[in-house]
């Protein structure tokens, strides 16, 4: 009996180590061509800085082949406390089923990183149900505040990806380079002309190795500047390209062609 009794404790510790090593595998993603840190991070819902600091990442740097742990098992959806509730009930959002964070956080124009500050979030997780305050115009900004107002920014134009290039169009049907930016920027209440050359006179001076995501990248030659792009990270941007190019897509900034018409960045977003 006794002999019996260990077999089937071994057999449930087998299965339950084997259901966790299940777990941490679908917690992995495996790096493919074309991918950057922002692109992972939208496509699973979380944000850039989160996915850096659950791998240990120094910065936004991967190659292919490499594993990134998607979500911190480990995270626990925390409802945050209403205290002395004075505020309205428009001040509260209930998650429904189907909700993201991502997608609450786009719909109430809301930096990803803000509203989990406000609601004590230690992830991503979020479940029906759950009451989100989301009236936190209080929050003071901070610079993480602005880099997830860039993250909200560029998941906004990644919606567009494929619209078609039209010239002199500013959307949604189809974009020309400034036409495109200064839709984007205009979502979010910053008014840019529709002209690349005048748009590379706002913000501030940006030095290439200093380019943060939603930052403005500029083409051309030696004194003109003919096109525009909105930098997403790792080295990649995303702009409406050419006709033959397909519209709205991602490039790099490494490729002969935008490498050797890198001429500034403008960093609008501050």
């Amino acid at each position: 009996m006794k002999k019996i009794v260990a077999v089937m404790f071994l057999t449930f510790l087998f299965l339950q180590t084997s259901s966790d090593d299940l777990m941490a595998q679908e917690l992995q993603y495996q790096v493919k061509a074309g991918d950057s840190l922002w692109s992972i991070a939208q496509t699973h819902g979380i944000s850039v800085d989160q996915l850096r600091e659950v791998n240990n990442l120094p910065s936004d740097f991967i190659q292919i082949g490499d594993l990134l742990t998607i979500r911190d098992s480990n995270s626990v959806p925390v409802t945050p406390s209403r205290g002395n509730e004075t505020g309205s009930e428009t001040d509260y959002y209930t998650v429904k089923a189907g909700d993201s964070l991502q997608q609450i956080a786009l719909t109430h124009r809301i930096p990803v990183d803000m509203l989990k500050q406000a609601n004590n979030l230690s992830s991503n997780m979020i479940y029906p149900g759950q009451q989100l305050l989301i009236n936190i115009r209080s929050i003071t900004p901070s610079r993480a505040g602005i880099m997830a107002s860039a993250e909200l920014l560029l998941a906004k134009a990644a919606e567009h990806l494929g619209t078609p290039y039209k010239y002199g169009g500013q959307g949604p049907g189809g974009f020309d380079c400034s036409g495109f930016v200064s839709y984007i920027f205009n979502q979010f209440g910053y008014k840019l002309p529709h002209n690349a050359a005048s748009q590379a006179n706002l913000g501030i001076v940006v030095d290439k190795n200093e380019l943060l995501p939603g930052d403005l990248v500029f083409f051309g030659g030696k004194s003109y500047i003919n096109h525009v792009g909105i930098y997403s990270g790792n080295g990649q941007f995303i702009h409406s390209s050419s006709p033959r190019s397909g519209g709205v897509i991602y490039s790099s900034l490494h490729e002969a062609y935008y490498a050797n018409g890198y001429v500034t960045a403008r960093r609008i977003i501050r």
